[in-house]
């Protein structure tokens, strides 16, 4: 017994614990010491009398912060049912400084019992009450955990390592885990000390490998292989695990130290890696990746295919190895830039590969890339192969100049009637300008009263029918125009019903004029010609034979002569009207309507011709140069088949906002309803066969070729009114 111990108990088992060469320590239920065996000072270098009165979980060494210290002070400070837990590690602080880890496992006994006690105000004589219950703990196998510099840097090591490490007995019971096991496996040390690694087990391992990982570790050999565990809140994670088998002095295994490291985002970005590196292979486009001296570093197998050179012999070569050296010059002229501005390029490229004899076009992105420390090592290249979408863009580029260059009007719409696109002549005509037209649908476009027409001709088409029909449009400013009109089947993608309808528009209103005109002159100048000649050589044969007055007959044939060259006149006139293209032009109306008149006045000074304009620049329509020619027939038809000596004709021009309207109006017999057909709508061209009807035909044309119209009415109390309206020209 050492002088400063406290009274053993009597009898063998106090003589047992005194000579006890481990340190044998009571405690009562608060964890203070009641006592120590002489061994706690041979060991701990601590007098047991000094250690009656304090807590054991004072001699726990280490900080706070660490989890398997602050687990076992818990327990000793609230000793209750310590003898449950069987046997765990305690790291002792030794009373020079240095740590002695002992494995210890406590008993529960009354003071009575004969296993440490003494009185409990400290007197080795006081008498103690045997019911008092102690728990004593004997601390077996200490181990020096610091014993000076090194041990004690030894242990920080593994305290603050990053790796997870646990320590068991050669059963498998945990002894002693460090904080990154916490942080790694979300155990708190007192979850785990006590219990085996199969708490971490996540199913996901064969029997076959622990069976092998046990018969490794009792061989005496290291185990070092990867697993997969599970965390506290049942997410599995991969480990790439050590575990190593400790020999005591007797060189026999003692314990297991694992080391594991989380190798759960390295595995992720593996499968990550693959998955990348499976998707660029499988690319057909090329991908590259070059240092900053143009050397390959990485190539997929793209690259090859396109170049004819293996892959491998590609590494540490540049463009210049397999491209022509115009392009490759080009391309390392970009990769340059790259470089220089550490921004992506984007750019196309037509390269031509001796080797494989392929020519193709690419749309690349070339971008920077960076180490590990930031610094910039190179570019990498995605040289998308576009060689078939060019080739696609050129042929819709041929399309799109013939379509556009086209003189007929061309358009298409879907199966809802929403326009897809347009020409320029489409657009001309329909005043969309340079609008989009996918915001528009054929109801915008097309003319009310003839909207009902267009869309069941379009139904037609969408049922797969080829369309072809006539008709007649009437424009703002161009008048009634005639077009042939053809509409075929837009084909789908995907070979269903037709996506839409495409419509070609032709204007065939000046052939169709021609065609008329010269059916109309060829009747008439026929028919005048027959009879005009027949009675002139009836005439001519009566002077001939004496039998007529040839003075009477020679007049007769000048005033026939006349006629016909006045019929052939106003025929040459039409023809040149519909020979000139359909152009309008600012036209002062009131100038030209006071020039007739003056002109026609002074030619029939029996007639009362008179006009009732604005001034001049007031009445400024859009119509053709031969306005003049239209208001002057009119005038002259007024006074040539008036059926009185002294004819009245009024000509006025009025202004309307979106219109001029010029008013002819005279007292005579009016007009005849194939006149007026004529004049109005040229509908009774058919009955046409006489001269006299031409020159209210060739108003006719005027007026249509200037996008106006003609209307005929009776004059109070006799005569006729013909009012020509034409639109006003933009200011």
């Amino acid at each position: 017994m050492s002088p400063g111990s406290s009274r053993p108990p009597d009898g063998f088992f106090a003589s047992f614990v005194e000579g006890c060469s481990d340190p044998i320590v009571s405690v009562d239920l608060a964890g203070t010491i009641v006592y120590a065996n002489p061994a706690t000072e041979a060991v701990l270098g601590y007098d047991p009398a000094a250690l009656r009165g304090r807590d054991l979980a004072s001699l726990v060494a280490s900080e706070a912060a660490d989890g398997r210290v602050r687990s076992v002070r818990e327990r000793f400070a609230q000793v209750d049912g310590l003898d449950d837990r069987g046997s765990f590690s305690v790291p002792i602080r030794h009373a020079d400084g240095h740590t002695v880890t002992f494995s210890v496992r406590f008993h529960e006994h009354s003071t009575g019992e004969g296993c440490g006690g003494g009185g409990s105000d400290g007197d080795p004589d006081a008498e103690t009450d045997d019911t008092d219950a102690v728990y004593t703990g004997v601390f077996r196998d200490g181990v020096e955990e610091v014993g000076g510099e090194t041990l004690e840097t030894f242990r920080n090591l593994v305290e603050h390592a990053g790796h997870a490490i646990y320590v068991t007995d050669v059963d498998g019971t945990i002894e002693y885990v460090n904080p990154a096991f916490t942080d790694h496996t979300g155990y708190e040390p007192e979850e785990v000390l006590g219990e085996t690694p199969a708490i971490l087990n996540s199913g996901e391992m064969p029997d076959e490998y622990f069976d092998s990982l046990w018969s490794t570790l009792l061989d005496g050999e290291v185990w070092e292989e990867d697993i997969i565990d599970r965390r506290r809140d049942d997410e599995p994670y991969h480990a790439h695990q050590t575990i190593a088998p400790v020999l005591g002095d007797d060189g026999e295994v003692s314990r297991f130290v694992a080391i594991q490291t989380d190798v759960t985002a390295r595995k992720a970005a593996m499968a990550q890696l693959k998955q990348y590196r499976d998707i660029v292979e499988r690319l057909d486009d090329p991908v590259l990746l070059q240092n900053r001296d143009g050397e390959f570093e990485l190539l997929n197998e793209a690259v090859s295919e396109f170049a004819g050179v293996d892959r491998e012999a590609l590494y540490g070569t540049d463009e210049f190895a397999f491209m022509d050296a115009e392009t490759a010059a080009e391309v390392d002229e970009r990769r340059r830039g790259v470089l220089d501005a550490e921004e992506m390029a984007e750019y196309e490229v037509s390269p031509t590969f001796p080797e494989s004899d392929r020519e193709a076009t690419f749309s690349t992105q070339r971008y920077p890339y960076y180490d590990a420390d930031g610094d910039l090592a190179g570019t990498f290249a995605i040289c998308r192969n576009v060689t078939d979408r060019k080739e696609r863009e050129r042929e819709l580029e041929r399309y799109e100049r013939a379509i556009n260059g086209a003189t007929d009007l061309i358009a298409a719409v879907d199966r809802d009637g929403r326009l897809l696109f347009a020409n320029p002549q489409y657009r001309e005509y329909h005043g969309l300008g340079d609008r989009d037209v996918t915001e528009l649908t054929l109801a915008d476009v097309v003319p009310e009263d003839g909207y009902e027409d267009v869309e069941r001709q379009v139904e037609r088409a969408l049922r797969g029918e080829s369309v072809e029909y006539r008709t007649t449009r009437t424009h703002p400013t161009r008048g009634t125009r005639t077009f042939d009109v053809r509409y075929y089947p837009l084909d789908s993608p995907d070979d269903g019903e037709p996506a839409g309808v495409v419509g070609v528009l032709r204007d065939v209103t000046d052939s169709e004029n021609r065609a008329r005109q010269l059916r109309v002159v060829d009747r008439v100048l026929q028919h005048n010609l027959r009879n005009a000649l027949t009675v002139v050589r009836g005439r001519a044969e009566q002077i001939a034979a004496g039998a007529a007055d040839s003075a009477d007959a020679a007049e007769y044939i000048v005033s026939r002569a006349d006629g016909l060259l006045q019929t052939s006149e106003k025929a040459h006139h039409i023809t040149e009207i519909l020979s000139d293209a359909p152009e309008t032009e600012p036209v002062d109306v009131g100038r030209v309507a006071r020039q007739v008149v003056a002109a026609r006045a002074e030619e029939f000074p029996r007639a009362t011709v008179e006009a009732s304009v604005p001034d001049d620049g007031v009445a400024t329509a859009s119509a053709t140069t031969w306005l003049s020619r239209a208001i002057d027939e009119l005038v002259q038809n007024a006074v040539e088949h008036h059926d009185r000596d002294r004819p009245t004709v009024t000509v006025s021009v009025e202004v309307h906002p979106d219109a001029v309207e010029v008013r002819v109006e005279d007292d005579g017999p009016g007009l005849t309803g194939m006149n007026r057909d004529v004049l109005v709508d040229g509908t009774a061209v058919d009955a046409l066969y006489h001269g006299s009807g031409l020159g209210l035909w060739l108003v006719y044309w005027v007026v249509q070729q200037s996008g106006g119209s003609a209307a005929v009415a009776a004059a109070e109390p006799r005569g006729t009114v013909v009012t020509l309206t034409f639109p006003r020209a933009d200011d």
